[in-house]
């Protein structure tokens, strides 16, 4: 019963884990991406205007950043805006610690399960 358990994880769950962590954090880097180059910070509604000034309705269109969640990487911390509510994320906050804790507990935990 033991192996049979053991066999499912390895075989089910770890690549469902494993492609899940993969897609989110593929989609969260080009979130931080288009969040640059789109719309840097504060100056969203400037760059709108003057790229509609310069290049057209068309291409104003597509420049239009109107995502709801933004996430902004400066230096050391990441600036989270959702809606008009800004989160700033630090390397010394409580949360991120906590985290990366989780995260080691969890590869530690893979790493007996796949040697074993």
């Amino acid at each position: 019963m033991k192996y049979m358990k053991k066999k499912y994880i390895t075989r089910k769950v770890m690549p469902s884990i494993i492609i899940l962590f993969l897609m989110m954090s593929g989609i969260i880097s080009i979130n931080i991406k288009n969040t640059s180059s789109l719309s840097p910070l504060g100056n969203t509604n400037e760059n709108y205007q003057l790229v509609s000034e310069e290049f057209g309705e068309d291409f104003s269109n597509f420049i239009k950043d109107n995502s709801f969640l933004k996430i902004y990487k400066e230096d050391s911390d990441i600036l989270v805006r959702i809606g008009e509510n800004n989160f700033r994320i630090t390397n010394q906050s409580n949360i991120t610690k906590q985290v990366e804790i989780l995260v080691n507990n969890v590869r530690e935990k893979i790493n007996t399960v796949i040697k074993d």
